[in-house]
């Protein structure tokens, strides 16, 4: 793959504020995980027999993929900088009830000058190949990064992108 050009330059969100986004804890999502696991709870203690097992399996499956994603969110977060990257594969999909998700990949350049890559899955509509993306990454493992329009959690504000984008 030929290097990206006129890739715009990473920067470290602490460097320089102005034109990144500000990141909002989502306290609906959250509620949302735990009434996930809540419900579960309730129908174990309730009932006995195989419908208990179901019920903590689903708690257990739902409690361990929201406290992973919050993990990996809150790391990115904590040592990230940001960087617009580039779409280099773009996928719709039919979901199970009717919605659609979208899957891209995408590549940029890290601090180092070195190229990385990511993919992200998402509900919302993510821009099509050739096209930037806002992306948060690791200073110190650019391999782990993330899409702002993928965060479960938290939501930002876009203020200065455009710029970026042009």
């Amino acid at each position: 793959m030929p290097l990206l050009q006129n890739q715009p330059e990473s920067h470290t969100v602490a460097a320089r504020s102005e034109g990144r986004g500000a990141a909002e804890f989502r306290p609906i999502v959250a509620l949302a995980f735990i009434a996930g696991v809540l419900i579960p709870v309730s129908i174990a203690l309730v009932e006995h027999g195989v419908t208990t097992w179901i019920a903590v399996a689903i708690t257990l499956c739902v409690a361990g993929t929201a406290l992973h994603r919050l993990r990996k969110e809150r790391a990115l977060l904590n040592g990230r900088a940001t960087t617009t990257a580039t779409v280099t594969h773009w996928e719709k999909a039919e979901g199970l009830e009717g919605g659609h998700f979208y899957r891209v990949q995408y590549r940029f350049l890290g601090p180092d000058g070195k190229e990385y890559v990511g993919k992200a899955t998402s509900q919302a509509e993510l821009p099509a190949v050739g096209e930037m993306l806002p992306i948060l990454y690791m200073c110190v493992d650019p391999n782990l990064n993330l899409p702002f329009a993928t965060f479960w959690f938290f939501r930002f504000t876009y203020t200065g992108f455009a710029k970026w984008m042009n």
